[in-house]
């Protein structure tokens, strides 16, 4: 099985040991409940936004040497490029892999994220270039859901791309920071009934103890993966079309989210 969370941000407050330690803990609760007797792979797919190099960073240096983190989190370099295999000695089964992946802005203002891929991918084309761009560099293109980013002119054009796009490689994208109250926005009923699926994820906002959330929230699927090549195995299994994808992780209590939108803006 493989468990997967597709929207992780390290941001700059976050502690990484606490960030890793959160996702073991988080995805091996749903395999507990799930899959408890199967061999399972979690993964995180990083959507850095632009100024962010963690995972160039931490790739950097498992290549000189296998980095070893305070909390003694071993991190390996693999063969591909957008991946790097995260073990610890108290955890001799587990696999944990960690995506390269980007957080873009096209010029309408909406969110694209680049996931499995370390290509960089200009900011600020039109919408459709810009989830071409994704797509020719073999990386899974996500819109993902965001409070007030789909609503109004912006919501119209999402609709409007998601009704004649092609679904190949392309998916809509669903977080742990939409709350309980949202109903399904309109965007996700269009993209499923065009065979375009949903990628959840956590989301962490730059605010203290949000690395806890990372791998709370994502989905789960069928399938395995090398150590050679994660990365590339995973793209497959999400892109192939008879592959369903089933959503974990609770959303946001009404009083979390007007908190922690208050907690942004001031």
């Amino acid at each position: 099985m493989i468990y997967f969370d597709a929207h992780v941000h390290i941001q700059d407050n976050y502690s990484i040991d606490v960030l890793f330690d959160s996702a073991r803990r988080n995805f091996s609760r749903q395999m507990q409940q799930y899959s408890p007797d199967r061999p399972a792979a979690f993964f995180l797919l990083l959507a850095e936004a632009k100024n962010s190099n963690y995972y160039a960073e931490l790739k950097k240096e498992a290549e000189i040497h296998r980095y070893l983190s305070p909390g003694g989190w071993q991190v390996a370099a693999t063969p591909e490029p957008e991946s790097l295999l995260l073990t610890r000695d108290d955890w001799p089964a587990g696999r944990l892999f960690l995506v390269a992946g980007r957080q873009l802005v096209s010029v309408e203002k909406l969110e694209v994220l680049a996931l499995a891929t370390s290509a960089r991918i200009a900011d600020h084309q039109a919408l459709p270039e810009m989830v071409e761009a994704v797509r020719s560099r073999k990386g899974l293109a996500v819109l993902p859901w965001g409070a007030g980013k789909w609503l109004g002119k912006r919501g119209k054009i999402i609709e409007r791309f998601l009704a004649t796009a092609s679904a190949e490689g392309l998916f809509v994208g669903d977080n742990g920071g939409r709350p309980s109250f949202w109903p399904t926005p309109r965007p996700f009923i269009a993209a499923d009934t065009r065979g375009i699926k949903l990628l959840p994820g956590s989301d962490p906002l730059p605010l203290p103890e949000e690395e806890l959330r990372v791998g709370s929230c994502g989905g789960r699927l069928e399938g395995n993966c090398s150590n050679d090549c994660p990365a590339a195995e995973l793209r497959k299994l999400l892109t192939t079309q008879s592959q369903k994808i089933i959503p974990f992780g609770r959303r946001l209590g009404t009083w979390q989210f007007v908190r922690n939108q208050l907690a942004l803006r001031l």
